[in-house]
This record gives structure tokens, sequence and C-alpha cells, in this order.
């Protein structure tokens, strides 16, 4: 019995390092939603990030998918997932997945 709760938990281990996650914070404009993504302008490096999603708890605070938002300020927790997946092509690619956790506007 304890063989099998022990090959069980390495192969439960050994499938779960194949996802890793992230969770990191910035502060940037918000932009919009373009192609069903959520955009931001990141002053500190002139540049926009697109996040896919946008937890339950950020989207009750803070309604994205509304105009009222675009242009306010908010420091955006974030979580990236790295995730497999099949391209054109049928090769196996790794992709980034980007999801928005906490809102929190800035005056």
């Amino acid at each position: 019995m304890k063989a099998k709760l022990i090959i069980i938990a390495i192969a439960f281990l050994s499938l779960t390092s194949f996802v890793s996650n992230n969770t990191m914070a910035v502060t940037g404009v918000y932009k919009g939603v373009v192609e069903y993504d959520y955009v931001f302008h990141i002053n500190e490096t002139d540049r926009s990030m697109t996040f896919q999603y946008l937890s339950d708890e950020a989207l009750e605070a803070f309604d994205l998918d509304s105009e009222e938002f675009v242009g306010s300020k908010f420091e955006v927790t974030y979580e990236v997932l790295q995730e497999m997946s099949e391209d054109t092509e049928g090769n196996e690619v790794e992709i980034e997945i980007y999801t928005i956790t906490a809102l929190e506007l800035i005056d």
C-alpha cells in the first residue's frame, strides 16, 4: 500500500512540474479590450501588456469590459502560466497565458 502511495505522489509531482506560475505586479494605464484581451500601457517600458484573462475578483471590483476605466491608471497584479499547445503545423510549443488576479486604481 505504501508503494502505491509513493508512486502516486511521484506521478503527481512530476505532472505539476510542467506548469509554472509566477505572480508579478506592474503599473499601467488601461487602454481597453482588443480582440478579447485586456491591454495596459506600461509607462516604465513604454510598451503595452496584453492579458488574456481577468479573475472573477478583479472583474467584480472593476468592470474592464466597459469603457468606464479606459485611461485609468492601475496597479495590476497578474500571474503568468506556461502551457504546452500545438501550432498550426502540429508542432508542440510553449505559450504564456497572462491572468490579472487583482487591480488597484491609482489616482
